[in-house]
């Protein structure tokens, strides 16, 4: 049974595919965890949803507390302009869970289905015969495959199944099984991956097309810039994700011989210990179980070994990049085991390239909220060529890092004031870049302190690291005068007032969460810890505290660096 992808509740709609809440044609922006939230009880509109049916339905496997459902409807109540106490369309009940109060229909069907692709076959200049596939409506964009694709397995236990049928709400998909994987010829040779150049110039001659967007997922990117390399002029857009110029280092081609040996042995272990790297966090052994038996019928284990072997030779595409001349996104994980500075320095080559660095360590998404990372950003930049919308308005549920410079005061009597400040400049300045470069808002600065806020927790966990680093760095350069950092991070609803600064709950706890942690530290709350607990970030206990002014003491936890 097909599920329904979209819900009104009037004035509102519910997009269930690109993760999107609109009213009246304009687009109300929800973090991913509270979307899933509003989408679990639109779903069961009427019903009581107790807590214990979200939280292991929504963070399977996972363990979280009441906070983070609480923060998560906070948001949902904002951008509904909904009332706690005069609900009309989530009613609390008491000490037992939810109820979706507002009449809720099903709105028109759109999502494709395996039976709406069109698949076809057309033949390369050298004669091989190459199965591609359209399926959507809109402006069309390419597809180059990512390595292994099998066109109608993709969709049903594919690991891009999601991202395929977002995109494919608002454009036509064209996408292709290259030589030698999925539904085209299998027996044939492959001595270069300039073969498979001739594989995309078949499918988008056979289709017709003059010029045209690549997005270059995952293994798909060097195809893709190899491609535009040989027609620029038949090329609108590029976007690439996961993709990585860089030689490979001695230490990847140690683990892809382990794969090739395992592979050898046996291919059934082979293909799960692929799917497994390529997906380190949150997939389960149903998942991994599910992809490896897709990779398993789009290519033979030959084959994989093959292609593994071409793509570890040295590579020719670096020089291409400084002549790219067609507006460029490039989106990386920053745990990817593809390297992140890989990514960056694919963008830094690129002439006027936007890079959007994404948190988590999965190269494939293990969940819808990840699949979504790789379309509403990319949706964006096809309909307005570098314009990323990057955060939601603030006044909404958000992540609250405050930090304090430790050891001021000593310098200050040690260097004089104006010579203190100088050196301080210099570190206040690297704190706001870093906050910046995370998509982060400043909204405070004290004597020693300062406060942004984050719509993602992860962003914000993720600059609290990177804040230290880049501190740690300075401090080695000049011992005598160094000055480290304390950082408290808490995550619910911020205020911000016309002068930018902000206050609220969270943002009194961060502050006091801060003055708890050691100098170098970064401190986190509980809800915080939870917010992230599929990223990979590790967290050691540091104890429960009392914070002046609220009755329920707070448990603390260290972000670990590694």
């Amino acid at each position: 049974m097909q599920s329904q992808t979209e819900f009104v509740f009037e004035p509102f709609r519910l997009d269930a595919i690109n993760d999107r809440l609109w009213r009246e044609g304009k687009e109300i922006r929800l973090t991913p965890k509270a979307f899933s939230v509003l989408r679990y009880l639109a779903e069961h509109s009427d019903q009581l949803i107790t807590k214990e049916v979200l939280l292991k339905t929504l963070w399977p496997n996972i363990a979280v507390t009441d906070a983070v459902l609480t923060v998560c409807i906070g948001e949902i109540r904002k951008a509904l302009g909904d009332k706690p106490n005069q609900p009309k369309f989530i009613e609390t009940v008491h000490r037992r869970g939810y109820r979706f109060l507002a009449p809720v229909r099903n709105g028109p069907q759109n999502s494709v289905a395996t039976t709406k692709q069109d698949i076809r076959f057309c033949s390369t200049a050298d004669g091989v015969r190459i199965a591609y596939s359209t399926m959507g409506q809109g402006p069309p964009v390419v597809i180059p495959p990512q390595l292994v694709t099998h066109l109608e397995a993709d969709l049903v236990e594919g690991p891009l199944a999601d991202v395929y049928e977002a995109l494919a709400r608002r454009h036509t998909l064209v996408r292709f099984d290259m030589r030698g994987t999925g539904l085209s010829d299998r027996n044939v040779p492959l001595s270069s991956e300039q073969l498979f150049v001739l594989d995309l110039e078949a499918v988008v001659d056979e289709l017709g097309l003059d010029r045209f967007p690549l997005y270059g997922l995952c293994g798909g990117g060097p195809l893709a810039l190899r491609y535009y390399a040989k027609h620029p002029n038949r090329v609108s857009q590029l976007v690439f994700y996961g993709t990585s110029l860089e030689p490979v280092t001695s230490d990847r081609k140690r683990q892809n011989d382990i794969a090739l040996s395992v592979m050898r042995a046996s291919w059934e272990i082979g293909s799960k210990m692929r799917v497994e790297r390529l997906m380190p966090h949150g997939g389960t052994r149903e998942d991994v179980d599910r992809l490896a038996r897709w990779l398993r019928l789009s290519v033979s284990s030959d084959v994989s070994e093959r292609l593994m072997e071409l793509r570890q030779k040295p590579d020719d595409l670096a020089p291409i990049l400084a002549n790219v001349s067609v507006p460029t996104l490039v989106i990386h994980r920053r745990g990817d085991h593809v390297p992140f500075s890989g990514g960056r320095e694919l963008a830094a080559k690129i002439p006027g390239a936007r890079f959007l660095a994404l948190e988590g360590y999965n190269h494939i998404p293990a969940t819808h909220e990840e699949a979504m990372d790789l379309v509403n950003p990319v949706l964006d930049f096809l309909a307005n060529g570098e314009h990323i919308r990057e955060t939601s308005p603030l006044g909404v549920p958000a992540t609250y890092l405050f930090l304090d410079l430790d050891g001021c005061d000593s310098l200050k009597r040690r260097l004089g004031e104006k010579s203190a400040q100088r050196h301080l400049s210099g570190h206040y300045e690297a704190i706001r870049a870093a906050i910046e470069s995370y998509n982060g808002t400043h909204v405070k600065q004290t004597a020693t302190g300062i406060g942004a806020t984050f719509h993602s927790a992860s962003r914000a966990v993720g600059c609290a690291l990177h804040i230290q680093r880049v501190i740690a760095k300075r401090n080695a350069v000049n011992l005598n005068d160094a000055v480290k950092v304390r950082i408290g991070l808490d995550a619910g609803e911020a205020i911000v007032e016309d002068n930018n600064d902000s206050f609220g709950v969270s943002t009194e706890r961060a502050r006091q969460i801060s003055a708890w942690a050691e100098a170098g530290q970064v401190l986190a709350s509980d809800v915080v810890r939870q917010l992230v607990s599929v990223k990979g970030f590790k967290f050691e206990p540091a104890g429960v505290k009392r914070l002046k002014g609220f009755d329920d003491a707070v448990a603390l936890y260290k972000l670990s660096p590694g």
